[in-house]
C-alpha cells in the first residue's frame, strides 16, 4: 500500500482512464442522491467508464472519501479535500529519467522547466499545468526540499502529471549541466542586475527555463549554472513580484509566442 496513491478529481481521473486505465486498483466514487436521478453527472460518467475498462468502482460516502484522501495527506488548505466525489488508488508515480527527456526524439527545439526548491504542491501544480499546456517537453524537480507529484498536484493539474514527462533529479545544478552538454540553454528567472527583459531574450533555441523559490529565488550554485538571466517586467509598483507559478506561466507563453511568430515567418 505505501507505493500506491491517489488520484481524484474528475478531471484528472477521466485523464488517468482514458491514458492508463489499467494501473487503476480500484475507484472510489460518492454519486450524489442528485447524480443518481439524472443523466450526464460527471460522477456517474467517471464510473461507468471505469467500468467499460474492467476497473473494479465502489462507492463510499463523502465523510469515507474524505478521510480516504486526509489520511494520505492530500487534504488542502485548512484541512479541505476537493475531491469531487471520485478518487482512485493507483501505482506509484513514476518519474522520468533526465537521460530519456534529453533524447526523447522531437520536430521543434527542446523546452524544459526546471524548479530550484519549489515545496508548495499548489505551485507545482500549476506550474506543470502551464508546462503541459504550453509546449514544455518536461518538468525537473530536486529530490529533497522540494514539491513531488501528489494527489494535491495531479488534481492541481487538471491531470497534466499524466501527461508531461517529470524527472527527478538528485542534483539539480548537475543536471542543469547535462542539459547544458546536449546543447540546451539555461535560462533562470531572477530579478536584478545583469539579467535580459524577456521579452527581448532569444527564447527560439533548445531551453530550459529554471525558477526558484517564492521569496529566496534561485540558490547561488543554480544561478551561475545558468546560461542567462532573465527577468519579466514588472510594471505595477508595491508587489515585489509574481507568484512562482505565474512567472512560470508568463515566461512559458513568451516562449511559445516567438516559437510561433518564427515559425510563423518561415512558412
Amino acid at each position: 500500500m505505501a507505493t500506491q496513491r491517489l488520484v481524484y478529481g474528475v478531471g484528472p481521473v477521466e485523464e488517468l482512464l482514458g491514458r492508463r486505465a489499467r494501473e487503476i486498483a480500484v475507484l472510489y466514487v460518492n454519486p450524489s442522491r442528485r447524480s443518481r436521478q439524472r443523466a450526464g453527472d460527471p460522477v456517474a460518467a467517471v464510473a461507468e467508464q471505469a467500468r467499460r475498462r474492467g476497473v473494479s468502482v465502489e462507492e463510499l460516502s463523502r465523510e469515507q472519501l474524505d478521510a480516504l484522501v486526509a489520511g494520505r495527506g492530500d487534504a488542502e488548505d485548512g484541512g479541505r479535500v476537493h475531491h469531487q466525489g471520485v478518487v482512485a488508488l493507483v501505482g506509484a508515480f513514476e518519474y522520468a529519467a533526465l537521460e530519456d527527456l534529453i533524447a526523447a526524439p522531437r520536430q521543434r527545439p527542446a523546452l524544459f522547466v526546471a524548479l530550484d526548491s519549489v515545496t508548495d504542491p499548489h505551485n507545482l501544480g500549476a506550474i506543470v499545468r502551464s508546462a503541459h499546456v504550453l509546449g514544455a517537453d518536461g518538468v525537473i524537480l530536486p529530490k529533497d526540499r522540494a514539491a513531488q507529484v501528489s494527489g494535491v498536484v495531479t488534481k492541481v493539474s487538471a491531470g497534466a502529471t499524466e501527461q508531461i514527462a517529470i524527472a527527478q533529479v538528485t542534483n539539480l545544478a548537475r543536471a542543469l549541466e547535462q542539459l547544458k552538454q546536449a546543447e540546451v540553454w539555461i535560462a533562470g528567472l531572477a530579478a536584478g542586475e545583469g539579467a535580459t527583459s524577456l521579452p527581448a531574450f532569444d527564447a527560439t533555441g533548445a531551453l530550459c527555463l529554471v525558477l526558484g523559490a517564492e521569496g529566496t529565488g534561485l540558490r547561488p550554485l543554480v544561478a551561475r549554472t545558468c546560461d542567462f538571466l532573465i527577468e519579466i517586467p514588472m510594471l505595477g509598483a508595491g508587489v515585489g513580484s509574481l507568484n512562482v507559478s505565474v512567472a512560470a506561466g508568463v515566461a512559458l507563453y513568451e516562449v511559445a509566442r516567438q516559437r510561433a511568430a518564427q515559425a510563423s515567418a518561415s512558412a
